[in-house]
């Protein structure tokens, strides 16, 4: 005689993944502007190919001195990490992923801009230090 299984626990539902950046530096409001010129880099890289992911990439203050830029839209997890995957378990054909990584290029693109935004910051605490 077998003994019954047990009951099974249902699966947690999937959501879709959320792709983020961190900016990180001293704070402040120059910080959350210095994110947001990335941020419109990523949504400039990404309205090429995608109506979906610019509208919901924005900037989240998490600290003083964090702000991460996030999109949760659908297809940005696998268009930034370039995930594939197989048509209904088919491992002969794979599909790849839509678009292009949006994220990534942005912050290198606009690394520059956004230091200039940044940089207020840092000659108004050397002012304030007593450098000249």
């Amino acid at each position: 005689m077998r003994r019954p299984r047990k009951a099974r626990t249902p699966a947690a539902p999937r959501t879709p993944g959320t792709r983020q950046a961190t900016v990180g530096a001293v704070g402040g409001g120059e910080l959350v502007q210095a994110a947001e010129e990335i941020a419109d880099g990523a949504r400039s890289n990404a309205s090429s190919w995608s109506s979906s992911i610019p509208p919901n990439i924005r900037t989240e203050q998490v600290s003083e001195k964090q702000v991460n830029i996030v999109s949760d839209a659908g297809p940005a997890y696998p268009a930034e990490t370039r995930s594939r995957h197989p048509l209904f378990g088919n491992r002969d054909f794979w599909y790849g992923p839509p678009g292009r990584p949006f994220l990534g290029p942005a912050a290198d693109e606009r690394a520059g801009a956004a230091l200039a935004k940044y940089a207020d910051k840092v000659d108004r605490m050397c002012r304030e230090a007593g450098f000249k």
